[in-house]
């Protein structure tokens, strides 16, 4: 699947623009994602939201797990039924979502060292998850 990297509407931020791929190589169709924003009005971490039956997202919930140790922020995958936009029906979506550094820091610097991290260090890693996912099915 192709797919635009930019700021605009539609379009795949470059930060998350790895793991958004890397999801879809691995057969998920995307529907949003963000490489997170700390200089915002409102504060965003970084996740990626994709389509999944049941057991693939248990087997992508069991990949994370497997991998928490090696991460450096939290991350939580969590489903919810949404509107799809070109069929007009409701399919189970799920959000990878980063939840905060895991190390004891500065409070004034939380926001920011978690997107910085997240961005440096786990996107990549929760990107080769995906790829190794595509290796097992």
């Amino acid at each position: 699947m192709a797919f635009v990297i930019g700021y605009g509407r539609g379009e795949v931020e470059p930060a998350i623009a790895p793991l958004v791929q890397a999801a879809q190589e691995s057969g998920f169709v995307t529907f949003s994602s963000c490489e997170g924003h700390a200089d915002a009005a409102e504060i965003r971490y970084p996740c990626v939201g994709f389509y999944a039956n049941e057991d693939e997202a248990r087997a992508v919930h069991i990949a994370l797990v497997n991998r928490r140790d090696r991460l450096t922020c939290s991350w939580v995958l969590q489903g919810s039924f949404v509107l799809g936009r070109s069929a007009g029906e409701w399919r189970l979506g799920w959000t990878l979502e980063c939840f905060g550094i895991k190390e004891q820091i500065d409070a004034a610097q939380f926001d920011a060292c978690t997107i910085e991290t997240a961005r440096a260090t786990d996107i990549p890693a929760l990107a080769q998850m995906f790829a190794e996912l595509t290796r097992q099915t």
